[in-house]
């Protein structure tokens, strides 16, 4: 024990303040202790010192050992932290939000307005968390990009519902429903956009499926607002299809180029 404890030592001197490098040595002399009683316990090895010269070479470069446990041990504070933020702040957050709905509602009697100051609070407070899945899970391995997907679907699409009720609680516009169509024309964009930067696998494909489905919600948008005749509107659709052949002639040339450029390179080496 006096070995490993001198060598850690020697490795790692001390720091005054340094929490981590401590709770590093301990627990790095315990797993020590408890791999020589395993070694010894096995048979074999009769000579303390061989067991404690084996033990030591399974930690040749303690230095790195403890960069890589202080980064760990970092970044679990870290998100610890985050972590009791977050629900302090939502706390503090969803009471200012009362508060004020209560100030404004009383001060102004107006009930049927003020409901929105604590329901759009909400809906944006549940974006907040969404956004923080979407970090969260993006920084994750690929697998779980489809959570991050779907976490910035909903943030698209509550601010869109938040944006919308604001105007029902406000105003008197018979096409506000419409902002909802536009939410989800926004949601279908950003999860294919998401997806192009994050390289994911059949990007093409979902491109192919979100262009027609935007269009049938710009055709609605469209006839509604009488922006153009139903009868013309309508064409947007076809065009849409069009639009999908384009990307896939788009797709079906770029692949050929890289292939073409690596059947070069091949040739030239």
């Amino acid at each position: 024990m006096e070995r490993f404890i001198d060598y850690i030592n020697g490795a790692l001197p001390d720091k005054r303040g340094d929490k981590l490098r401590y709770q590093f040595k301990k627990q790095l002399l315990d797993e020590m202790n408890a791999r020589a009683v395993e070694v010894t316990g096995r048979g074999g090895i009769a000579s303390r010192k061989v067991v404690e010269d084996l033990i030591i070479s399974e930690h040749p470069d303690l230095p790195a050992e403890y960069a890589a446990y202080h980064q760990k041990k970092t970044a679990q504070i870290k998100t610890r932290r985050g972590i009791i933020g977050n629900i302090l702040g939502s706390v503090v957050y969803i009471l200012l939000l009362v508060t004020v709905f209560l100030m404004v509602s009383f001060s102004t009697h107006a009930w049927s307005m003020t409901w929105i100051i604590v329901v759009d609070g909400i809906l944006l407070w549940v974006v907040y968390l969404l956004l923080l899945g979407v970090k969260k899970f993006t920084s994750m391995k690929r697998i779980f990009h489809i959570f991050a997907r779907i976490a910035l679907f909903g943030a698209v699409v509550n601010v869109t519902v938040a944006a919308f009720l604001f105007l029902v609680a406000l105003t008197d516009w018979p096409h506000t429903w419409l902002l909802v169509i536009v939410g989800l024309i926004l949601a279908f964009v950003g999860d294919g956009l998401y997806a192009t930067l994050t390289k994911a696998k059949l990007t093409i494909f979902y491109w192919l499926l979100y262009i027609p489905v935007i269009a049938t919600f710009l055709f609605i948008i469209v006839g509604v607002l009488h922006l153009l005749a139903w009868n013309v509107a309508w064409l947007i659709i076809p065009l849409s299809l069009v639009l999908d052949v384009a990307v896939i002639v788009a797709a079906l040339a770029r692949n050929r180029a890289e292939k073409m450029e690596v059947t070069d390179i091949w040739n030239e080496s």
